[in-house]
């Protein structure tokens, strides 16, 4: 991964409490001097990035990192581990003692097991190149995992790992006592909760309420974000960490009274109002998740895959269902004709909805090849209205391939980023 990859901040080292600093790297670093040796949180992406982030560090700080930590165990934040192990040994310094949370492993296993899905997936979500054969220095395993909590002891000071499941299984989290400064990774990123992610697996908002619950029981007076600048105001804080646990929980209870009363899943999302006092607070903004996102990982928590649509129970091959669809359509123009007209009128959704009756005809089809278009400028527009920017990325990226581009392809050469205030 290099620059032009998304979530990416300054390299700049910042002094947040005695001792505790942030080092941007894919996200916020964290360093913690605990002594006579030092403590970093994520390693970053490598290349360019890692290096400008051990440059910036040994700026200032030149004691041994004794431990590096992963946060997580989404591919990015530590790829670039041997960079810091080859500065260890160019110093002469040990190696530092790679630690995670026990699950990290078993996902670095599965990434590379289903490394042309992870290529997939990411390419279209981020708009940003990704590999579909990653190196395998991306994969560091860690040399100490803990289950729930490890305490690390420094000559001056010690530091508490916290398991944090959250956006991952395999979240950890750092609590620093002495100076009531908590590092709480993926657990908080200052907007909406983004479990429900259309290409993610399964993300339990209500273990994340629970994590967000304990977060809180430590009463923080330094809550550093996953990304942007550390909340140090107690009422800010108060609010970042309580107001998205409460949020998922009444998504949990609106979703599941509707649920239990018969209602499908898309009735259910537009049906469940999105109360001021939660979905207002600063740190619920949809900016890279969503309330519609957590709603559709609350109904997969308790029900099964079908859309119980009996048409799609078993369906038909697509090929069949699209020549199907176009003998019944007397006048397929008019189809198109009526799409053009929802755009003009602003009704961008429904027209993506009438314009699938003739997208997946044949390519030799010139009326599907036209409704193919359209549909990529649909997507484009589309892109314009959500707040989310997983699915503004997506429609874009479902707009390339309409038009027979690579996914992202105008967007590669770009620097591209989040506003992570």
């Amino acid at each position: 991964m290099n620059a032009r990859d998304i979530l990416l901040t300054k390299e700049t080292l910042v002094r947040h409490a005695d001792g505790v600093y942030t080092l941007g790297g894919q996200g916020n670093s964290l360093v913690v001097d605990l002594g006579d040796t030092l403590l970093l949180v994520d390693a970053g992406p490598g290349d360019e990035i890692t290096e400008a982030m051990i440059q910036e560090l040994r700026g200032s700080l030149v004691k041994p990192v004794a431990y590096l930590v992963y946060s997580h165990g989404h591919m990015g934040y530590n790829n670039g581990v041997c960079y810091w192990q080859d500065d260890a040994a160019r110093r002469g310094h040990p190696a530092p003692i790679l630690i995670a949370q026990e699950n990290v492993p078993a996902r670095y296993r599965r990434y590379r097991e289903t490394a042309g899905l992870q290529a997939y997936t990411n390419v279209r979500q981020f708009r940003s190149g990704y590999p579909a054969d990653p190196p395998a220095h991306w994969f560091q395993m860690p040399t100490l995992t803990y289950r729930e909590r490890l305490v690390v002891h420094g000559s001056e000071r010690e530091v508490i790992l916290m398991h944090v499941p959250s956006e991952t299984d395999d979240g950890t989290a750092v609590w620093i006592p002495d100076v009531h400064t908590l590092f709480a990774a993926n657990a908080f990123i200052k907007t909406c909760p983004n479990a429900g992610s259309p290409y993610r697996i399964f993300r339990d908002p209500m273990r994340w309420a629970q994590t967000l619950d304990r977060l809180a029981e430590l009463r923080p007076q330094v809550l550093i974000p996953q990304f942007g600048k550390p909340v140090t105001d107690c009422a800010d804080i108060h609010e970042a960490l309580s107001v998205p646990a409460r949020a998922m929980r009444y998504l949990r209870d609106e979703v599941l009274r509707r649920m239990n009363q018969g209602m499908e899943e898309n009735d259910i999302i537009h049906d469940v109002p999105l109360p001021d006092e939660l979905f207002g607070s600063k740190f619920m903004k949809p900016a890279y998740g969503c309330a519609e996102y957590l709603m559709h990982d609350i109904w997969r928590s308790e029900n099964g895959w079908w859309n119980r649509n009996p048409t799609d129970l078993h369906p038909a091959p697509p090929a069949q269902v699209a020549a199907a669809v176009r003998r019944a359509l007397a006048h397929p123009e008019k189809v198109l004709a009526r799409a053009r007209e929802l755009q003009a009128a602003g009704e961008i959704q429904l027209a993506l909805h009438v314009i699938d009756l003739l997208t997946e005809g044949d390519a030799r089809d010139t009326l599907a090849s036209e409704a193919r278009v359209l549909k990529a400028q649909l997507c484009k527009e589309r892109a314009g209205t959500v707040t989310a920017a997983v699915s503004h990325n997506l429609y874009l990226s479902a707009a390339d391939e309409l038009l027979g581009l690579p996914a992202g392809a105008d967007d590669l050469a770009r620097v591209d980023s989040y506003e992570w205030k």
